[in-house]
């Protein structure tokens, strides 16, 4: 049942329900003020987990009350378990794409100026958004946009949660946020990057089906030129969201407003009076008014009850007060509506649910052979129907790679995530430069050609390779081949004339990886944290193995890192992260520090 009243602050209208809140319109009367009221749903939270949650919610409001900015929505006070925000009349930008789609330039602009210079203000006082989103921006039926939400979403992200509910906005987050990295002010400005291309392009950099897939392409693939989606664009467009929407924090723009300077052209793109104003804004807000007023309605109504609906349809408009958007909460596998659905008079009869997709199964190269549980189906790309409920096994093989295999557990009325397996090559592949070039190359006394050498490859184990030039030393070397890892042997060979009377023989080439021997300390593992079992792959009971093999360099740091056995983008993804951040003690031969390959393996379970 909803409160009548919070302190001192009156409730007039429930007028959103999100992830971890309601939010209501209400009325101070010491200052005789509309107001928003925000409240914490108390059934998400535990004896255990209250108390804690609650003083972090009091201290990020606090922290957010601080802030003073016309583009932000302002904070006036802080309760036990709610917060008082000042009431804002408008539409919010998702509400405004989703009636436009697609801004001009010079629209995104009047937008983009103000947003970001609010968001640098936080910035430098010390407040990180971390949910810049479309639901979070109301623009105002004067064109002027405000931000929603500070210190809000840090609580919702991190608030223990319901199985199978994830909290936040994938589509908008920085890659550091999904790995649960250390955020940072340039999480929001590639957060922002994400709201302005979708924006001018009308679709989202990183879409998908599936929360899964949609994580994994923020974390992992480029951002696709927005002037290949809206070809009135200027092409400066695709090197400043390449650069906003850069994977790695310290490569994108210093600042927001750096950025929209950069979209805009030039720093004079920044001042508000280069930009014309949104005369679109009051028609869209009215016709999202007349939209919910004539749902509403349902047919005739006597003056009086028009009225009241109308005062009703302008609360719903006043989307600045639902702080909590709709798609902050993202069950499994399934993204909610953009906006809350507006209140029918006659409740409408459900449609039975839709039977849950099949388990889309693709491999990189395609053509894998897939079983799942022991029994084989078609080659990737398949979706596999009629999956029951519970725990199964897939594994992928493709002659002349090595497989893969993970387990999952699916849940009943939930559409299972698509799997993807990049399937890793058994054969080396092999080039040979010689100095002089033209020596022939026998591997294993097989005859291979004339160097330099290349598009060969080496089934892994020990070979011996060697290099004969008529008039120089014949050169011989044994190089141990790695699945998919490539061999580049560069070889001098020595005049006849010129042989020296000893040769050295306990010194590898510069550059080489040193083979394992009695002779050869390995390396060691000096600093680095352990790869972290991640989030989305617990929810969705995601297990496996994953083994990745690197080079240990001479300094110490992991280079050529590559997956022998996958347990799927996910996983391995976690594991990788990981070891690029580990530093080694060195091998080293005879004293000296040489290169080495060197071997990793996770396994991931659930717990329980």
């Amino acid at each position: 049942m909803d409160a009548k009243a919070f302190g001192r602050y009156e409730v007039r209208q429930p007028i959103g329900d999100g992830a971890m809140g309601r939010v209501y319109r209400g009325f101070d009367p010491l200052v005789r003020r509309p107001v928003a009221i925000k409240t914490v749903k108390s059934e998400y939270l535990t004896k255990d987990t209250r108390e804690e949650y609650l003083r972090r919610f009091r201290r990020e409001a606090q922290a957010a009350g601080s802030l003073s900015h016309h583009n932000i929505v302002g904070i006036y006070d802080v309760g036990a378990d709610y917060i008082v925000m000042e009431h804002v009349d408008g539409i919010t930008l998702d509400g405004l794409l989703r009636q436009r789609t697609v801004l001009s330039l010079d629209e995104a602009m009047r937008l983009l100026v103000p947003l970001a210079d609010a968001l640098d203000y936080a910035h430098r006082a010390g407040v990180v958004h971390r949910d810049i989103k479309p639901g979070n921006i109301m623009v105002q039926p004067d064109g002027r946009p405000k931000l929603m939400d500070f210190g809000v979403a840090r609580l919702e992200a991190s608030a223990i949660t319901t199985e199978g509910v994830f909290f936040g906005s994938p589509s908008y987050m920085a890659p550091e946020q999904i790995l649960s990295h250390e955020v940072t002010a340039r999480a929001d400005i590639f957060s922002l990057g994400v709201v302005a291309y979708e924006m001018l392009t009308g679709t989202r950099p990183f879409r998908g089906d599936t929360i899964t897939s949609i994580m994994y392409r923020v974390v992992n693939e480029p951002v696709p030129p927005p002037t290949s989606f809206n070809l009135a664009l200027p092409e400066r467009c695709d090197e400043v969201f390449r650069r906003a929407l850069d994977k790695k924090p310290e490569e994108r723009f210093a600042s927001a407003s750096a950025f929209v300077a950069a979209l805009g052209g030039s720093e004079q793109a920044l001042d508000p009076a280069a930009w014309p104003p949104l005369p679109v804004v009051e028609a869209e807000l009215a016709r999202s008014m007349a939209a919910v007023e004539t749902q509403e309605l349902g047919g005739a109504q006597s003056g009086s009850a028009v009225r009241r609906r109308r005062r009703r349809a302008r609360l719903v408009a006043a989307a600045a007060v639902a702080l909590l958007a709709a798609e902050v909460a993202w069950l499994r596998g399934t993204a909610p509506a953009r906006s809350p659905a507006p209140p029918a008079a006659v409740p409408a009869p459900q449609a039975p649910a839709p039977p849950a997709p099949g388990l889309r199964i693709e491999t990189e190269p395609a053509g894998a052979s897939v079983w799942i549980d022991d029994a084989q189906t078609a080659a990737a790309p398949v979706t596999v129907d009629g999956l029951r409920p519970g725990p199964h096994r897939v594994r992928v093989a493709r002659e002349g790679f090595a497989p893969a295999e993970l387990s999952l557990h699916l849940t009943e009325g939930q559409p299972p995530p698509p799997l993807r397996f990049v399937l890793v090559p058994l054969d080396a592949p092999l080039l040979v430069h010689s100095m002089p070039a033209g020596a022939t190359v026998r591997v294993d006394g097989r005859l291979l050609g004339i160097t330099p050498l290349q598009d060969l490859s080496l089934s892994p184990g020990r070979h011996e390779l060697r290099l004969d030039i008529p008039g120089f030393d014949a050169h011989v070397q044994m190089v141990s081949a790695s699945p998919g890892q490539p061999l580049n042997v560069r070889a001098r060979l020595r005049p006849l004339e010129t042989r020296p009377a000893l040769l050295p023989q306990s010194r590898a080439l510069a550059g080489e990886v040193t083979e394992w021997g009695s002779a050869v300390l390995p390396p060691r593992r000096l600093s680095g944290n352990p790869p972290v079992y991640p989030d989305a792959a617990r929810r969705l009971g995601l297990s496996g193995s994953v083994k990745v093999e690197l080079t240990v360099m001479e300094t110490g740091e992991p280079r050529d890192l590559r997956v022998l056995e996958s347990a799927g983008a996910l996983l391995d993804q976690a594991v990788l992260s990981a070891l690029r951040s580990w530093r080694f003690v060195p091998a080293s031969k005879d004293g000296v520090r040489v290169r080495a390959r060197w071997q990793y393996r996770q396994t991931f379970a659930p717990a329980g």
